[in-house]
């Protein structure tokens, strides 16, 4: 696994300042397939990997400053090294197509905190199950 330091190629702590963008940290936890980002200063990123024939579903949410957003708030290399063990430790892994589309068909979507913006969450379960079931 390519480390946070790696990454975002910071050599010198001193001066710390802190990378804003998730999208190489995104990159580096396999080969995604479908994201849908929400249009906006802040809300969530949805990403479905494939790996071999299992497929892996992250979301989270992000913000438009240090007091909204984790990456923002790293103060440190080894806080975005946390920051990225802990999304990549909560990407939820299917063992094949059939066990995610079981999932994305009958996951309670209206109960999760992201529901308020339905429009990028509908376009994402859509476009998975497009893909998915198109394999």
């Amino acid at each position: 696994m390519t480390t946070a330091k790696e990454l975002y190629n910071y050599e010198d702590e001193i001066y710390f300042w802190g990378p804003n963008n998730y999208q190489p940290m995104l990159d580096s936890f396999g080969t995604i397939v479908i994201q849908v980002d929400d249009n906006n200063y802040q809300g969530d990123s949805r990403v479905l990997y494939q790996s071999g024939s299992m497929f892996g579903w992250l979301q989270f949410g992000w913000g438009s400053c240090s007091g909204c957003d984790a990456l923002q708030a790293c103060e440190n290399i080894e806080e975005v090294q946390e920051l990225m063990n802990e999304l990549q430790n909560s990407i939820k892994w299917f063992f094949d197509k059939e066990e995610a589309i079981e999932f994305f068909e009958t996951h309670d979507w209206k109960g999760d905190y992201s529901y308020w913006n339905n429009g990028e969450q509908k376009v994402f379960i859509d476009k998975v199950l497009k893909f998915l079931k198109g394999l």
